[in-house]
């Protein structure tokens, strides 16, 4: 305890929860070395009507430097960028907000945040989203307040457009179905117990057998239209959906995989209860981890954290003090709720830990340790 969490190293899985205070943000560090990060929320700047937790390591961080900085840090030698980035919908705590005081891009004329800041201190060599390389002009309006975001979409395009073109990153839309767009590049053979699949996306689901659209009016929102995926190693499995919150696919998806799971994040900030029901009583995982960030008593939800704590180790990288004070009947079952959260897989997939860091700085120590907890 208090020394920093050891490096990765061949044969290890690493699943990494990182904690901005602003945004939801996983790095994957797959057994040959392979790595990816799924969102790179950033809310600096914003505000709705709800209080914020502490933005990390310290106030005024930025997020995406935050993000930069941990991704640099465990990075496995001989690595100097990331092989994949999947952006699983465009909401700004995914994405980044692109709003005013960003700075711009002085050739690709987009602006700097969450995900196309980071690129300027860690490239990765392909993109994944939901619907390249057809973006809309959507807008959207979070909390019922002044809060449209309407650049979003367009400058991520730029964005797009601009590396593609310049700097040799690949864009792919998110291939529903598919268990070979997501793949070990550099010592697959060693791991063939290692496997992602694509599981929803832009209200597509697979069944199990045939990719099916759960969306054909065209009137799900942004958050059912995120992607998911089912990341499997040897025994263990970990399960991520983005937003996803639409009871439909989430039944869809569930059905499919049908069968328990090790470890899962849970969709919205574990904000709808029906959802998280659905998904929990067919994969009774024994981690769930959640990224949220406002003082809410509904993101997480208390109700889901009473209904399953007892047969759930649930971890949590951010519920602000005032919270778990007012509320330790609540809070008081959660294995954490503040810090770094690492899932760390032993070779072979049969065996895991769970690391909570400290998030007030750049050193990583470790907080807390739990486990081991055996795969089936």
């Amino acid at each position: 305890m208090g020394a920093p969490l050891p490096l990765w190293q061949e044969g290890v899985l690493d699943i990494h929860a990182i904690s901005t205070g602003r945004g939801e943000c996983f790095y994957y560090i797959f057994p040959d070395g392979t790595t990816m990060m799924v969102d790179a929320g950033d809310l600096y700047g914003h505000s709705n009507k709800y209080t914020q937790v502490d933005s990390k390591p310290s106030a005024g961080a930025l997020p995406w430097q935050t993000q930069a900085a941990y991704v640099r840090y465990f990075m496995p030698a001989g690595h100097n960028a990331l092989d994949y980035f999947l952006g699983t919908h465009y909401h700004i705590d995914h994405l980044g907000k692109f709003g005013s005081g960003r700075e711009v891009h002085s050739e690709g004329d987009y602006k700097l945040a969450g995900v196309t800041a980071l690129y300027e201190r860690v490239k990765f060599n392909k993109t994944l989203d939901r619907s390249y390389p057809v973006y809309g002009n959507d807008e959207y309006e979070e909390e019922g307040e002044d809060n449209k975001d309407s650049d979003l979409i367009e400058n991520y395009r730029k964005f797009i457009t601009y590396n593609t073109a310049n700097s040799g990153l690949v864009a792919e839309k998110f291939e529903v179905g598919s268990n070979s767009q997501i793949v070990q590049l550099y010592n697959a053979a060693a791991y063939p117990n290692f496997q992602i699949r694509n599981y929803a996306g832009s209200g597509l689901a697979w069944n199990g057998s045939n990719v099916v659209d759960k969306n054909p009016n065209g009137t799900l929102s942004e958050n059912a239209l995120s992607c998911a995926f089912l990341l499997s190693y040897g025994n263990f499995d970990f399960f991520a959906s983005g937003d996803l919150n639409n009871q439909n696919i989430c039944s869809t998806v569930a059905s499919a995989i049908g069968k328990h799971i090790e470890a899962m994040k849970a969709h919205h900030h574990m904000s709808n209860d029906a959802s998280y029901g659905i998904e929990a009583n067919v994969y009774t995982p024994n981690v769930v981890v959640t990224q949220s960030f406002y003082e809410r008593a509904d993101q997480p939800q208390q109700s889901i954290i009473q209904a399953y704590a007892g047969t759930q180790d649930m971890f949590f990288t951010g519920i602000p003090a005032s919270l778990v004070s007012a509320y330790p009947q609540v809070y008081g079952a959660c294995k954490c709720t503040e810090g770094h959260v690492v899932i760390r897989v032993w070779p072979g997939g049969n065996q895991f830990y769970v690391y909570v860091l400290d998030d007030t700085d750049y050193a990583y120590r470790i907080k807390a340790i739990h486990g081991p907890y055996q795969c089936d």
